[in-house]
């Protein structure tokens, strides 16, 4: 079964964010909650959780 992974909401005052950095790559397995992928915004640096246990897909 494949999940699809989302782009948490961001906050109000920030319209766009870019992927900083990948931690995972396709095969790899991820735990619940393990840090995927961060997002940059012009404020913040976003960490995207895995939200189940699982192998990366594209």
């Amino acid at each position: 079964m494949s999940i699809e992974v989302k782009v948490p909401v961001l906050p109000e005052s920030v319209t766009d964010a870019t992927v900083a950095s990948w931690h995972k790559k396709v095969g790899d397995f991820v735990a619940r909650d393990d840090n995927m992928v961060d997002l940059e915004t012009d404020k913040v640096v976003l960490e995207v959780p895995a939200p189940v246990d699982g192998y990366i897909k594209e």
